[in-house]
């Protein structure tokens, strides 16, 4: 099934042209209502990640971004993916049907640590994507209960260890507060329903806040990117993905119970659960029993905060993340920790933070692991860290910090950091930061093990060195007016040991041989135009080179955002929020994806019908766009067999009781 559509570029501008126009038409009379400020606009944010205690955002010594509860609510996503490739200086890859696992880059780098309230998320076998990601952020199926997400970029290992070399994404959720529950609906193309109850409430120093969702979509189209892929296509047109079926369904629950001002006791649960089709390619939809994905997380965490009401605050927390999933096999797999902070105000001047972490992962199925030499598929790590947040004067504060690792596989580890934040004036902060970081191998580095003579096998290997290396990072955060700011990031970093398939004929062996350099600029432009107009502009640069077993570094063809762009644009007031949101890429090599560059369009309008009830209207890729984020070129495809999907609508409706 295909459809024919016109020149994508024209459309693509003109859409945009023409959502710009419908923002600037907003009645008058509406323009008289009051709104609550953007929180988007502030540097003075309170943020938890950077530091492990709560700082202001300017004055971290990070590049530091957070998404609100109201960005997530009135934009145009479906996914945690959707949220983060919005962010500029993100980078999502994924295959483009639902369903198809999404990975996250900062930096240009995949190992990337994710998080829910600063609970490690990762999992101890790797995923079934490939690459050095710990997580298939498609696996977190609700977006209800966040309250926020702080992402920071660049190195993180002397504080959280291993998988933090390009960054940290920390999901907080939601706390329960006023009694009041919410259900949710909406519909839209290819058979797309989506189902959502949330319910809060607080009483005598206890809380809850509760979610429960299900989503469904019966297909999914995409545009043609190559022809001679879809034999008698013209590229652009737009056909049907078969196997493209997706369900997906969530519950989380959070339960705070106040003991006293200081003291507090925090449960978590997660329950993640989907399937969906998953295409082979464009050009082979369906190969044989390898189309269906389906994938399980159960999740829970107790934790138990002190010295709340104190300049450092600490807790204590016991957790247990459970994973499971259907692909190629099956893969189950649990991680369990201990996680303990304190820290010291001491004087004026410093304030110390000290920490122990024990965490152990194992893979308690894989039917890839096998044979003598991979019996024991478990490790374990226990860390302890120190930082000190020193204030030399009003204008410049010093963190140095230290984090100790030994893991049960390779031995110890030493990461140490120091970030410099010098506050120039009261609206401008200069920041410098050196952090060691390093990568641990995963349970499939070690120990896969599959034996396959017709296709090629491939080997683990039990002796890996970690991935080891730094990250320097530079920055300026600034205030023009209290209605725009600006900020600038440059970062570099280094790796040695990389983690490769190193593939000798039909078989692959997994080796220590490459050598890794990134480099990238960012730049973030808010401003407001008004009360009622806002906008976001950002660019980033990232360049990635490489070099395997000492042969000279070269240029990472398959980087899906060499030079990344970022344009947001929205009106908003106590009725209304429309935004219109654009992504972009370019220097992509013509190698390894059919364009070299490519925009898309997404549109969120929200209307607030009363106080209780609000209806929105979603448009994803707005201009039609045939594009992809992720090469495809490899062994067994060609580029332009994995295409994103093609524009489609969601209307939804909330109501609020």
């Amino acid at each position: 099934m295909r459809r024919k559509r016109g020149t994508g570029t024209s459309k693509s501008w003109l859409c945009a042209m023409v959502t710009s126009a419908l923002l600037l038409q907003m009645p008058a009379a509406v323009l008289a209502e009051e709104t609550d400020n953007q929180e988007t606009f502030s540097l003075d944010a309170m943020v938890i990640t950077a530091n492990r205690v709560p700082t202001e955002a300017a004055k971290t010594a990070a590049n530091v971004t957070v998404v609100s509860q109201e960005q997530i609510e009135n934009g145009p996503y479906a996914n945690l993916g959707d949220v983060l490739r919005d962010v500029n200086g993100v980078a999502v890859t994924t295959k483009g049907f639902a369903g198809a696992g999404q990975t996250v880059y900062l930096n240009g780098d995949d190992r990337v640590l994710v998080m829910i309230d600063g609970r490690r998320l990762s999992r101890p076998q790797g995923t079934v994507n490939g690459g050095r990601a710990s997580i298939d952020l498609n696996s977190i199926v609700s977006l209800d209960n966040i309250e926020r997400i702080e992402i920071v970029k660049g190195g993180a290992s002397a504080l959280y260890g291993s998988d933090a070399v390009g960054g940290v994404i920390n999901i907080i959720t939601r706390k329960g507060t006023e009694a009041k529950t919410t259900v949710d609906f909406s519909a839209g193309s290819w058979g797309i329903r989506n189902y959502g109850l949330s319910t809060q409430g607080s009483e005598n120093g206890f809380s809850w806040y509760i979610t429960a969702n299900k989503k469904e979509q019966d297909y999914a189209e995409y545009n043609v990117l190559n022809p001679a892929l879809t034999p008698g296509s013209s590229k652009g047109d737009s056909y049907r993905w078969p196997n493209s079926r997706y369900e997906g369904e969530g519950f989380t629950m959070r339960l705070d119970k106040t003991i006293d001002d200081n003291r507090s006791l925090t449960f978590n649960f997660e329950h993640w659960n989907d399937e969906g089709g998953q295409p082979f390619a464009v050009e082979y939809p369906s190969e044989g029993s390898l189309n269906r994905l389906t994938s399980l997380a159960n999740n829970w965490a107790l934790t138990h905060d002190f010295n709340k009401q104190q300049a450092v605050p600490g807790f204590a927390r016991i957790y247990t993340n459970y994973a499971k999933q259907d692909f190629y096999g099956t893969y189950k797999s649990r991680v369990q920790g201990l996680a303990y902070q304190t820290g010291w105000q001491l004087g004026d001047k410093h304030k110390l933070i000290a920490g122990v972490d024990w965490e152990k992962g194992e893979v308690l199925d894989n039917v890839y692991y096998s044979g003598e030499n991979y019996k024991n598929k478990s490790v374990t790590n226990t860390a302890v860290y120190l930082q000190d947040i020193f204030t030399v004067t009003d204008k410049w504060t010093v963190t140095p910090g230290i984090r100790y690792d030994h893991h049960s596989k390779f031995g110890g580890q030493t990461t140490p950091k120091v970030n410099v934040n010098y506050g120039a004036d009261a609206t401008t902060d200069i920041y410098l930061s050196y952090n060691k970081v390093f990568k641990a191998p995963t349970l499939d580095d070690l120990y896969y093990n599959m034996y396959d003579p017709d296709h090629g096998s491939s080997y683990g290997d039990p002796n890996l060195k970690p991935e080891t290396g730094h990250v320097i990072s530079a920055g300026v955060n600034k205030r023009l007016s209290d209605d725009t700011t600006v900020t600038v990031n440059y970062f570099t970093s280094e790796l040695t040991d990389a983690i490769k398939w190193d593939k000798e004929g039909k078989d692959s062996w997994v080796r220590n041989i490459a050598k890794q350099k990134k480099r990238g600029i960012e730049l973030n432009l808010k401003h407001k135009l008004s009360e009622r107009y806002y906008t976001e502009l950002g660019y980033s640069y990232v360049n990635i080179k490489e070099n395997r077993k000492n042969a000279g570094y070269l240029v990472d063809p398959k980087n899906s955002q060499p030079n990344g762009y970022r344009v947001k644009a929205g009106y908003t007031d106590a009725k209304w929020d429309v935004n219109v949101n654009g992504q972009s890429a370019s220097g992509l090599d013509r190698e390894y994806f059919v364009d070299s560059n490519y925009w898309v369009w997404n549109l969120a309008a929200n209307y607030k019908m009363t106080p209780d009830a609000t209806v929105y209207f979603n448009v994803y890729n707005l201009g039609d766009k045939a594009y992809e984020i992720n090469s495809s070129k490899g062994e067994y495809n060609r580029i332009g067999d994995f295409p994103m999907t093609s524009r489609h609508f969601v209307m939804g409706v909330k109501y609020s009781f």
